[in-house]
């Protein structure tokens, strides 16, 4: 796999997520971004399992294909960075601009996500349409966002009891 097509592809993508995390997030909010990172790894591992089990995508071509059937690769390393940035940019943002970042940040994966599932082995649409990457992207953004309010306001009320 590492020289195919799709070896090159998951090489490049878990290393622009490694440089987005050394160089675009902001580490003096560490404790919120871990928390964030393990939220989403949690999410989309629990999410993405079934989606494959119900036979409504493929990954073909995988990390660890004797063990997982989902693509360990973007749910536990390239969608959670993405999803800390988005955090991250979405930080001190009021409910629209949130919302119009996820709807950006998804369209932004779905663009990329498509001609992947078109001309390479990586991801087959069985059940599933860019639309669905779309929306479900869009979803589990806006699921961290609130996650990381709730987690701050928590971390807040109890430090003052």
């Amino acid at each position: 796999m590492i020289f195919s097509l799709e070896g090159i592809i998951s090489i490049i993508a878990a290393g622009l997520a490694l440089l987005i995390l050394v160089f675009l997030i902001d580490w003096r909010y560490f404790r919120d971004w871990v928390v964030v990172l393990l939220f989403k790894c949690i999410i989309d591992f629990i999410w993405g399992s079934p989606v494959v089990n119900l036979k409504l995508i493929d990954y073909p071509i995988r990390l660890f294909p004797h063990y997982y059937n989902t693509c360990i690769l973007f749910e536990l390393w390239v969608f959670p960075i993405l999803c800390v940035w988005y955090n991250q940019v979405t930080k001190d943002k009021s409910l629209l601009p949130i919302i119009g970042y996820a709807l950006l940040f998804s369209a932004g994966m779905t663009i990329i996500e498509y001609p992947l599932e078109l001309y390479t082995e990586l991801i087959e649409y069985i059940e599933w349409s860019w639309f669905t990457t779309f929306y479900t992207l869009t979803i589990t953004f806006l699921m961290s966002r609130a996650f990381i309010a709730f987690y701050r306001w928590g971390c807040n009320y109890f430090s003052h009891r």
